[in-house]
């Protein structure tokens, strides 16, 4: 009995350790991806970094450190696909929005952007202040202190602290409910695979989903642009100033 037990605690040991090993595997690759990086080895440790994306996850340090990688490598269009990659889950990450505008300016396209209404430049910015996590704190930061002026307002005798809690709360509670909303926003924008890079160096964007449709305009890698729809094999894109054509899915990645 006491042999069978024993066995059974080996068997456990054993599992336990297996499955520990083999979850903290995706995080020893992203480790072994920093060290090869910090040593200048860039093909070691973009094939580090692959293997832990391929693995499922996500990590804002590590498109950017693979953005760096393939930039050193003189591969522009796949850093600013990284760096795209690692703006979504860090927008407020200046390292990495100085990066990808240096990147950009090595692009043969220099795309203007059609002019935005003020206001909705300003909203897309604000929003961009913080990250998805970075607006669920906020909003749970207000949550707490708007419950802090509501146990004042419940607990105090003076009519003017009450006064002010209560309306602090509200005011609290508001600006909870105002950073859960842009949270969510912030989420879909990170969950969006809308927008891509082009992969291939020239693409000739046509005016139909087929080979023979009329050639509209020329485009190059690095070059971003906004899935509209896709079509079998093929997909609509818009670019920054307002074309749109339809090119191969194979010439482009999606952030």
């Amino acid at each position: 009995m006491r042999s069978q037990v024993k066995h059974i605690l080996c068997g456990l040991i054993f599992l336990f350790a297996g499955l520990s090993s083999f979850a903290s595997a995706p995080y020893y690759l992203a480790d072994s991806g920093n060290t090869y990086y910090s040593k200048g080895n860039y093909a070691k440790a973009i094939n580090a970094y692959t293997r832990f994306l391929d693995n499922g996850y996500e990590s804002a340090n590590v498109y950017y450190n693979l953005g760096n990688c393939y930039y050193r490598n003189n591969e522009i269009a796949k850093a600013i696909l990284y760096y795209e990659k690692a703006k979504k889950l860090a927008p407020e990450d200046a390292d990495v929005q100085f990066n990808l505008q240096i990147a950009n300016q090595k692009t043969t396209d220099k795309i203007a952007q059609d002019n935005q209404l003020f206001f909705v430049s300003w909203w897309d910015n604000f929003v961009n202040m913080a990250s998805e996590k970075g607006w669920a704190v906020t909003c749970i930061l207000f949550l707490c202190v708007g419950l802090l002026f509501i146990l004042f307002y419940f607990l105090s005798p003076n009519l003017l602290i009450r006064q002010l809690s209560f309306w602090g709360g509200i005011l609290m509670f508001i600006l909870s409910l105002s950073s859960f909303v842009l949270a969510q926003q912030q989420y879909r924008i990170t969950t969006a695979h809308d927008t891509a890079i082009i992969m291939s160096p020239t693409v000739t964007a046509k005016g139909a989903p087929a080979e023979n449709a009329t050639q509209l305009f020329v485009i190059h890698e690095g070059a971003k642009v906004h899935i509209i729809k896709t079509n079998g094999n093929w997909v609509e894109v818009k670019l920054a100033n307002g074309n749109q054509g339809w090119m191969q899915l194979s010439d482009i990645a999606a952030i």
